[in-house]
């Protein structure tokens, strides 16, 4: 019996101590994928597994990100006494849809660095094509030869896909890559937004306006290096691997 009894004391302990190595953490947030999407994707990376840095090389990603004049990730904590809670100093002032906001549109290869367009009001078709695609994508394209011309990757947002622009793109020869729904782990550009983000959110004093955070973006996109770039272009193996492991799933990019 006291061996038993040993036996079941030990078992209650188990859980106790796999917690010990818990800690409260941050909830990582994903696009939320169906089981369409997980074929989907697993068949883009399928396909694609087994590109070399040669070609990869040859694909120009685009995005757009918008950002926020005033941040907060909803998680500010505040030690105070009890009913304490509405003195001034335990309070964090908000304004309304963060202060406003910044959209700027993005491009970025292994070996080059777009210019950063700043999208005014809402993205339409006539807006990509008129400000993003004539004066900055097809312009750069033109200056490549046929057979070494760069394949241009933009995801599947309405503005990218209205009939106007894809005319457009192909009467102006831009070949486009494929892509899947719901993918920006697959999408290197989206960790050069995170480092903008970052930069915008440590800079001291922090930026007031959104003339100041819109000029403030320009500036620190024309300081990320071609280097950084390329640690994320030059990971695209990396990146397909890790979504064919998951079968289509979440990666950690």
């Amino acid at each position: 019996m006291a061996s038993k009894s040993t036996s079941v004391n030990q078992d209650r302990t188990k859980p106790l101590e796999s917690c010990r190595n818990m800690a409260a953490r941050r909830v990582i947030k994903r696009p939320r994928l169906t089981d369409d999407h997980k074929r989907r994707r697993l068949a883009w990376c399928l396909a694609r597994q087994r590109w070399n840095l040669r070609t990869w090389r040859r694909i120009h990603w685009s995005d757009e990100s918008r950002f926020l004049l005033h941040v907060t990730d909803g998680r500010l904590r505040v030690w105070r006494h009890r009913n304490t809670a509405y003195t001034p100093r335990n309070i964090r002032q908000t304004v309304p849809f963060g202060g406003g906001s910044v959209m700027v549109w993005g491009c970025i290869s292994h070996d080059c660095k777009l210019d950063l367009v700043t999208v005014r009001g809402n993205l339409t078709g006539d807006q990509y094509m008129r400000h993003v695609l004539e004066p900055v994508v097809v312009t750069h394209f033109d200056n490549h030869p046929l057979a070494t011309r760069p394949v241009y990757m933009d995801d599947n947002a309405r503005p990218h896909r209205s009939r106007a622009v894809v005319d457009y793109l192909q009467n102006n020869a831009v070949t486009t890559l494929p892509w899947p729904a719901m993918s920006p782990d697959l999408n290197p550009l989206e960790h050069v937004w995170d480092i903008l983000g970052r930069r915008i959110q440590a800079l001291q004093p922090p930026v007031q306006t959104l003339r100041e955070l819109e000029a403030a973006l320009h500036r620190e996109w024309l300081q990320v290096t071609r280097e950084q770039i390329r640690r994320l272009t030059g990971g695209m193996r990396r990146r397909v691997d890790a979504v064919i492991r998951a079968r289509g799933g979440f990666t950690r990019y």
